[in-house]
Protein backbone atom coordinates (compact mmCIF):
# COMPACT_ATOMS: atom_id res chain seq x y z
CA UNK A 1 0.00 0.00 0.00
CA UNK A 2 0.68 3.48 -0.62
CA UNK A 3 1.09 6.14 1.91
CA UNK A 4 -1.84 7.74 0.03
CA UNK A 5 -4.05 4.38 0.38
CA UNK A 6 -2.81 4.17 4.10
CA UNK A 7 -4.12 7.66 4.69
CA UNK A 8 -7.37 7.19 2.98
CA UNK A 9 -7.71 3.55 5.01
CA UNK A 10 -7.12 5.52 8.16
CA UNK A 11 -9.72 8.19 7.08
CA UNK A 12 -12.57 5.49 6.24
CA UNK A 13 -12.25 4.30 9.79
CA UNK A 14 -12.06 6.97 11.60
CA UNK A 15 -15.30 7.69 9.85
CA UNK A 16 -17.05 4.46 10.66
CA UNK A 17 -15.91 4.27 13.98
CA UNK A 18 -17.47 7.72 14.68
CA UNK A 19 -20.51 6.47 13.42
CA UNK A 20 -20.42 3.55 15.27
CA UNK A 21 -19.75 6.01 18.44
CA UNK A 22 -22.59 8.07 17.66
CA UNK A 23 -25.19 5.19 16.96
CA UNK A 24 -24.20 3.64 19.69
CA UNK A 25 -24.46 6.51 22.04
CA UNK A 26 -28.30 7.35 20.91
CA UNK A 27 -29.43 3.67 21.81
CA UNK A 28 -29.27 2.28 25.24
CA UNK A 29 -29.97 -1.13 24.16
CA UNK A 30 -27.20 -1.26 21.55
CA UNK A 31 -24.99 0.21 23.76
CA UNK A 32 -26.47 -2.14 26.76
CA UNK A 33 -25.28 -5.10 24.62
CA UNK A 34 -22.00 -3.87 23.41
CA UNK A 35 -18.30 -4.89 25.00
CA UNK A 36 -17.40 -3.49 27.99
CA UNK A 37 -14.44 -1.78 26.18
CA UNK A 38 -17.07 -0.31 23.82
CA UNK A 39 -19.34 0.92 26.29
CA UNK A 40 -16.00 2.71 28.27
CA UNK A 41 -15.46 4.76 25.36
CA UNK A 42 -18.81 5.83 25.84
CA UNK A 43 -18.76 6.87 29.37
CA UNK A 44 -17.75 10.75 30.13
CA UNK A 45 -14.25 11.94 30.92
CA UNK A 46 -13.59 12.79 34.53
CA UNK A 47 -13.16 16.14 35.20
CA UNK A 48 -9.33 17.55 34.51
CA UNK A 49 -7.64 18.31 37.94
CA UNK A 50 -7.66 22.12 39.00
CA UNK A 51 -4.83 23.83 41.05
CA UNK A 52 -7.43 24.55 43.84
CA UNK A 53 -8.32 20.70 43.97
CA UNK A 54 -4.88 20.03 45.01
CA UNK A 55 -4.29 17.48 42.29
CA UNK A 56 -2.37 17.54 38.86
CA UNK A 57 1.12 16.84 38.03
CA UNK A 58 4.07 17.37 40.48
CA UNK A 59 5.48 19.63 38.83
CA UNK A 60 8.64 21.63 41.00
Amino acid sequence: MTGEQNLNLIRQIEEHRGFLLTVLSQNPVLRARAEPRIRQLLEPLPPEPTPESGAGPDVP
